[in-house]
């Protein structure tokens, strides 16, 4: 069996709509369109991935945020989906979606956040327990 692929930061998600594109009656607009318009992230923010044998871990530089306006879900048990949404002036909108491989344990994942990083722990299956959680998936 081939090793897991390494964790893939997946592209954001397309800029909000602008207020002249909402009002054009010849547009339809598509599925993937965010409700709200957001703000962008702020120009420091940032996301790296790090690989160890026991786990991944995500360490997001989210300056502007707080704790209650982040948000962690997972999707098809392989993908964790990162938002941060800030309201107040000067705040904006952060979204990642972060790809894993078979090994990452999605039902197990950690988080905390100090006011400006948030960092994620995924655990790693051990090699011996691919098998049987390729079959569930």
């Amino acid at each position: 069996m081939p090793p897991p692929a390494p964790p893939t930061i997946l592209t954001p998600p397309p800029p909000p709509l602008s207020p002249e594109s909402i009002h054009s009656s010849s547009r339809r607009p598509a599925p993937y369109e965010p409700f709200l318009s957001h703000a962008p992230p702020p120009g420091d923010s940032w996301i790296a991935v790090e690989t160890s044998q026991r786990e991944y871990r995500l360490v997001v530089r989210l300056p502007g945020f707080g704790r209650d306006g982040i948000t962690l879900a997972t999707r098809r048990r392989r993908i964790l989906h990162i938002v941060a949404d800030s309201w107040e002036r000067g705040g904006g909108h952060f979204e990642r979606r972060i790809s894993f491989g078979y090994d990452a344990d999605l039902n197990h994942v950690r988080a905390e956040f100090d006011g400006d990083i948030l960092k994620v722990s995924v655990p790693r299956r051990p090699a011996s327990s691919w098998v049987t959680s390729l079959g569930r998936d």
